[in-house]
């Protein structure tokens, strides 16, 4: 699952819906499928949980990278899959159902089904000698997911927008070649509008890596990071830089409408971009807007493979970001590059007194949810 770390470094009408969600646990506590509950002896090993609240219902849209499952039935899908179901504000999830591949239909919920691949297997990678990322055994190529929000009035407020790397993974390395977007409908299960904007054979710059999209004021914005200095497995120096492209999927899906954030104007070169935030230490990076829940925007800095993150706020995607609090997740034993990892802040979980964080931990393969005062 070393993937996800590199990858963040470098839902057919739902028929019934349940009203509530009724089995959900409180913190610390894993999020979990009816496949996973189903059935003694149902597994899933997953990294990476991103959420975002489907529009008009009670239910959040989950995004998971990697996924291993065994029981009733036994896969697995290196890439994307997804799931969808109620929430309760601060409490952890563990009644969502795993959606199939789009676009089949997703039938009535609760569902008891295993995963499903959700993005296609992207094409076209190369390894560094520019063969195709594709040796049985040895190198594959993967969608990884960066992020997901609703969409604004500027583009359709009924769809999602989910953001993603392409990386072909190797034996020597695992190159992010290719930045993408794809628009989801969670009222048919349906993608469109699937694009790769960037994409670079050698590898893409890790300003146009980009993630955590946010819309604000009529604009997309987009976080990327990087750690400069790395010691001891702490990041010691790094920068964290953004950039913004007119909210509608024109511009969205048009390489030449980016701009990045010098520090006092919006430039069309990347190498330009400035750092957002003071003294960034990140080996991974991501931003959420918690205006619901009347905090703004929320950074969540991890600074460290020991388990530590730091939270940032600020008004504006540009900053100024200030430091709201520190604190390490409750993870198992690592070892290796079974590491804690994937911090991903989840507002429509999160209440005023707190938030709610998902996290990767290695004890048991598993996405899990913690609560971080405010």
């Amino acid at each position: 699952m070393v993937r996800k770390l590199v990858a963040v470094l470098c839902a057919a009408v739902v028929a019934a819906v349940p009203s509530a969600a009724r089995a959900d646990a409180p913190p610390p506590a894993k999020v979990l499928s009816n496949f996973e509950t189903s059935a003694p002896g149902n597994v899933v090993n997953r990294d990476c949980g991103f959420s975002e609240k489907i529009p008009g219902v009670q239910q959040s849209l989950w995004l998971f990278c990697d996924s291993e499952w065994s029981g009733t039935w036994s896969g697995f899908w290196l890439g994307a899959t997804a799931a969808r179901g109620p929430y309760t504000p601060g409490q952890v999830p563990t009644g969502i159902t795993e959606l199939p591949t789009p676009p089949a239909a997703v039938g009535t919920l609760p569902s008891n089904r295993p995963p499903s691949g959700f993005l296609p297997k992207p094409t076209g990678l190369v390894l560094p000698d520019g063969t195709e990322c594709t040796v049985p055994g040895s190198a594959y190529q993967a969608s990884w997911i960066t992020g997901v929000a609703r969409q604004p009035s500027t583009a359709n407020p009924n769809k999602m927008l989910i953001v993603y790397t392409d990386v072909c993974v190797h034996p020597q390395d695992m190159t992010g070649e290719g930045f993408g977007l794809v628009e989801y409908d969670p009222s048919t299960n349906t993608l469109s509008g699937q694009k790769r904007v960037f994409t670079e054979p050698s590898g893409l710059p890790f300003q146009k890596i980009l993630g955590s999209p946010v819309f604000r004021d009529g604009y997309l914005y987009l976080y990327g990071f990087k750690c400069d200095s790395i010691v001891w497995g702490g990041c010691t120096a790094g920068k964290t830089t953004v950039a913004r492209v007119a909210a509608n999927p024109a511009s969205w899906q048009n390489a030449s409408s980016y701009r990045y954030w010098t520090g006092s104007a919006w430039d069309a070169d990347h190498n330009a971009a400035a750092s957002v935030v003071p003294s960034a230490t990140p080996v991974a990076v991501h931003v959420d807007d918690f205006s619901s829940v009347g905090k703004g925007l929320i950074l969540i800095e991890q600074p460290s493979i020991a388990g530590d993150f730091r939270v940032w706020r600020a008004s504006s995607p540009t900053g100024p970001w200030t430091l709201l609090t520190t604190g390490t997740a409750p993870c198992g034993a690592q070892s290796g590059w079974n590491l804690c990892r994937a911090y991903f802040g989840h507002p429509e979980l999160s209440t005023s007194s707190a938030m709610l964080m998902s996290y990767y931990d290695p004890t048991d393969n598993h996405v899990s949810v913690m609560s971080v005062p405010w």
